[in-house]
Order: C-alpha cells, then structure tokens, then sequence
C-alpha cells in the first residue's frame, strides 16, 4: 500500500473509486495492436498485446458503458489471470488489483480459459456490477457468441504474430500436479 493511502479512510477510497472512471487500459504505454469489437452501443470488447517489463502476451478488455466489466491477461506461466468489475474492486484494501490467476500454464490455454469466462461468466460479471445499468444489461446469445469469436481469434492471431514460437512449446511451464480426490 503507498504511503498517502494509508491516509485516505476506506470509506473514503470506496467512495472515490465509484465516483472516479479508471483510465483505459487502452492508454497503457504497455498496450499495443489494439483491434476492436463493438457488440452493441456502449459495449465494446478490445483485443490487444500486452508487454509488461518480463510478461507479454495477447490480452483483452470488455467495457460496459464506459468501465472494464472483465479483462483477461494471457501471459503464460503463472503470471495469466483474469479480472472482473475492476472498478468496484479498487477501492478494495488491495487496491483493487484482485486476480483470478489462471490454472492453465501455455498461453494458447490461458486462450482458451479466457473463452470459457467470457461465454460462461459475462452475465454473472454483469449481475454483481455495482452499477443498475449494468446489472439491467442481457446481451442475446448471438451477441455474446460472436464477441467470442472475435475474441479467440484475435488473441490467437497476436500471440501467432508476436508471440515466441519456442513459448508454445515449453516456456517452462510444469503442468499442474492434479491430486485425486482433491479440489485445489
């Protein structure tokens, strides 16, 4: 936590977060070959590469009347995750910065998990939005099918242009130790 919020009540931080729009992960200087979905007026879903100082990969963010209602960073081995409703999680004690890290270590994986949310977590996503606009908004299936589309066959043509072929392969990655009869 940064030294002037620890001066700022929660309540305070809270408030500011509902009030104040987060920038647009758009402007990142880390955000590059951005190509653009709108689904219908005010819903748009981006597709982009994303370059971190040691993680890059194909990236995407679903904006629902002007605020990220889910985003998906498909950078490879422990670092792919995903968020939802990023704006009411910033006033959160973590600052917003909630990951939902993906199982999935290869990024044509982290892909395709990034697919399965999308399809199966975006009415979920809206249902919990702190906004009633957004709670109120049903994409039809239609819609939702081909922003699905869009969005796997962007990610995979970033990561097939920019990606390191050798990545594919290895990166590393251990596959996840699976225990029988156990969750993890």
């Amino acid at each position: 936590m940064s030294p002037l919020r620890s001066f700022v009540p929660t309540p305070l931080r809270r408030l500011a977060a509902y009030l104040l729009p987060l920038p647009s992960r758009l402007s990142s200087p880390n955000v590059s070959d951005a190509r653009h979905h709108r689904i219908r007026d005010g819903v748009t879903l981006d597709v982009y590469w994303l370059a971190l100082s040691t993680d890059r990969g194909p990236a995407a963010s679903l904006s629902v009347f002007g605020d990220e209602v889910m985003r998906f960073d498909c950078l490879g081995p422990g670092a792919g995750h995903m968020h939802l409703n990023l704006k009411q999680s910033r006033g959160l004690p973590n600052g917003g910065g909630a990951r939902l890290y993906f199982r999935e270590q290869l990024i044509d994986d982290q892909i395709e998990r990034s697919l399965f949310e999308f399809e199966n977590n975006l009415t979920y996503a809206l249902k919990v939005n702190t906004s009633a606009r957004r709670r109120r908004l049903r994409l039809s299936p239609d819609e939702i099918n081909t922003a699905a589309g869009f969005l796997r066959d962007q990610m995979q043509r970033l990561w097939s242009e920019h990606g390191d072929p050798a990545a594919r392969i290895s990166a590393g990655a251990q596959p996840v130790k699976q225990t029988p009869g156990k969750l993890r």
